[in-house]
Formats: C-alpha cells, structure tokens, sequence
C-alpha cells in the first residue's frame, strides 16, 4: 500500500508547530483499513541432501508470509500462525465463499485481519512438505478425501467421536452439505497432501520453525490449530526463551491415544502430545519409556474417559521442564467432538507442570464467552465459521490480558 507522505507538526524547516499538518496526518492515518499492513514472504529452514541422483536439494524449508500493520506502534510480541492437518496458512487469511459477504465486519473478519487491527506482526506459515512450502520424492504424502467426516462439519456423522453428540450451528452451509455448498468446496480445494510420517513432519518442523523464531529473535505468540499444536508444543521445548503464549485451537489429542472423527486411533502418541520426543524431566526413552500411564473419567458428564501420567502406581510424574513458564489457552468449540476430550489435554499438560494452562470452552449462552457476540455452536474449523470475527476478539483479549 503507497500511503502520502504528511511531515507533522512542524514547518518545513523552521520546526514550528504546524496544526494544520498534525490535522491532515490524523485524516489520513482515520482513512487508512485497522488491518492495512505490508507483505513480504521468505523461506526458512530445511537443509541440503542427497536427491539420489548424486545432486543436491533442500529439504524441509518452510514458506513463510510476513504481515507488518501499518498502524504504530507495533504491539511488543509477534503472532506465528500454524495450520491444522492438510491445512495451510490461508485458512487465517480467506473465508468460505458464502458467508454474508461482509469480510469487513467484525463478525466476519479473518483472525488475521483481526490481529493486524491490533498491531501485531504476523508470520503465517505452510508446514514443510505442504501447500508452498516444497516436498520431494521420496517423501511420501497422504491425502483427505471428500468422504472425509470433518469435512462435513454437522453433529450426525461425528457421534461415534465422543460421548454426547455436539451441535455445530455456526458452519457457513446451513444445514452442512457436501459437494457443491460453497463452504465445503472451499474447503476442499485449499485442502492439501501432507507427509504420512507424523514424526517425521513434526522433527522436521520443529528443526525449520525454531529457524524462523532465531530469525525473528525475540519472543513470539504461537496460534496453532488441531495437529499444528503438535508443532507449537515442539517448538516451545525446543526454543523456550523465544515462545511467550500458546493458543491452542482444539488441539490435536487427547494424550498418549489421540482421536480422530472416527473415534480412537490405533497407534499411541508415546510421548503423550506428540509423535517426537518432549524434554520430560526425568528424561522418558526413544519409545517414550518411562513415560506411565493411567485412564481418567472425566469431571463433567457427558465426556470421555482420557489417559494422563500415572500418579499413584508409577509414583513420579514428569514435568516439560521448558513449558513451564508459557501462557497457554486451549480453546474448544461447544459443537466439536474436542468437547468431549480437550480437558484431557489441559489436565496432561497441568499434571505435566505447565503452569499457565486455561481451558477457555466457546459457549454461547448466558454467562458464556460468546454470548452477544454471535452464539456458540462452533465446530472443528472454527476460523472460517459465521462468527470467526468475534471468537478473534476473544482471543485478542486473552492475549492482552494473560501475555
């Protein structure tokens, strides 16, 4: 964006305090978008190996979009954006095609949109081997299908996921549809392969997005979504000084056997939240041993039954030494299957000594954090539903408040 030049407040040399200039800068700052910012991109990360060829080729680098408001000052911590499963930065930036086309509206604004208003600089980021970020044989990709239950996004096909079925009302196709709705399509078409290893993707993140925190060098913000959380718990262990507050959108979970909209998965996450070593104290082994485990009922009915650490038979619990001092919120959606086993991600990483952790449930009825401000009802991909403008305001104020 080319904006005028405007000298304020003083003459042209003599230094003389000039009202009309200080009059016409404000006019000009008053006419310019709360979300105006400029836009560079970069890659960071990845390291050169063997293509088998006998030459050389970078693998793992990340795709990278920095956004800087153009509204001063800037706010003291930076936002990094990591997307979900199959998901790419553009679900913080774009919105499904049949929403009240009214993208400038605080119900309808991006959360993107929403956080430059506030002056944070943004990096928004496609995870490696996805979307602009470059994969190479003989890296092999998994890809969702339109058959796919959360792409569907209504409380019928994900009842076999949790114990009381949700009630997602907040989806822009109403009631949700398949092929040819706008919002499903939409979905579809910025959906995206990813590496089938999941340990894989999470090393090789985590070793590309600790580049990018050395290169922005001082402490950022992380907003992640669903198995993009995976991600942010890595890279807070591995770079703790540079990771002030984590938002964690229905994060991938619960711990040591994650769930799917199909129900559990067969292969346990061994060290609880991810598929790659944490830094537990006392240490855990390469196959997360030590790492014990017992099934917990839940505290509120109508959830499901999560594993924490074993307190009582195993005696010591092990603590993520370099989580302890990050902020986190784990937010739920009243109308997602998370509802019924988020708490058991928020209890792993409490029982875990993670001393900041809120459990912020999105409802919408009287007393809620919704209420007035579009309802609740929120599913799964909450940051392309009808109200994603006002949940970015609750989010906005979370970090003001608590980084």
């Amino acid at each position: 964006m080319n904006l005028p030049i405007i000298r304020c407040c003083t003459g042209p040399s003599d230094g003389v305090f000039n009202h009309h200039a200080c009059q016409n800068h404000q006019l000009v700052m008053d006419s310019i978008p709360a979300d105006a910012h400029t836009r560079e991109v970069f890659y960071v990360g990845g390291e050169y190996v063997d293509d088998g060829t006998g030459n050389e080729t970078v693998y793992g680098q990340v795709y990278v979009e920095h956004l800087v408001p153009v509204r001063k000052p800037l706010q003291k911590y930076p936002i990094i954006f990591i997307p979900g499963s199959s998901r790419t930065g553009i679900d913080f930036l774009t919105t499904p095609a049949n929403n009240d086309n009214n993208t400038n509206s605080p119900t309808q604004q991006s959360w993107s949109s929403h956080f430059l208003s506030l002056s944070h600089e943004l990096y928004l980021i496609d995870p490696p081997f996805r979307g602009r970020s470059p994969w190479h044989p003989p890296t092999h990709l998994s890809s969702s299908s339109s058959s796919s239950p959360y792409l569907t996004f209504g409380a019928a096909p994900l009842q076999k996921a949790w114990a009381t079925p949700p009630s997602s009302t907040q989806w822009p196709d109403s009631p949700p549809a398949g092929k040819g709705s706008p919002a499903f399509d939409h979905v579809m078409r910025s959906t995206h392969p990813q590496l089938a290893n999941l340990a894989e993707e999470q090393s090789v993140a985590q070793k590309s997005l600790a580049a990018l925190l050395d290169k922005i060098g001082k402490p950022a913000i992380l907003l992640a979504h669903s198995m993009g959380c995976k991600i942010a718990w890595l890279l807070a262990d591995a770079r703790p000084g540079l990771v002030k507050a984590i938002v964690a959108v229905e994060p991938a979970g619960p711990a040591f056997q994650m769930r799917g909209m199909g129900g559990l998965r067969k292969e346990p996450t061994v060290f609880g939240l991810t598929e790659v070593r944490l830094g537990f104290e006392p240490a855990v082994g390469e196959g997360g041993e030590g790492l014990r485990r017992r099934l917990v009922k839940p505290g509120e009915e109508g959830l499901l039954e999560c594993w924490l650490q074993d307190d009582e038979e195993a005696g010591e619990v092990r603590k993520l030494v370099n989580l302890r001092r990050v902020e986190v919120l784990v937010v739920t959606g009243e109308g997602s299957p998370h509802r019924g086993y988020d708490w058991g991600t928020v209890e792993f990483l409490r029982q875990a000594g993670v001393e900041g952790v809120e459990h912020l449930v999105l409802r919408g009825e009287a007393g809620g954090v919704l209420e007035g401000r579009g309802g609740g009802g929120n599913g799964h991909m909450m940051m392309l539903e009808r109200n994603r403008g006002r949940i970015g305001e609750v989010l906005g104020e979370w970090v003001g408040r608590r980084v």
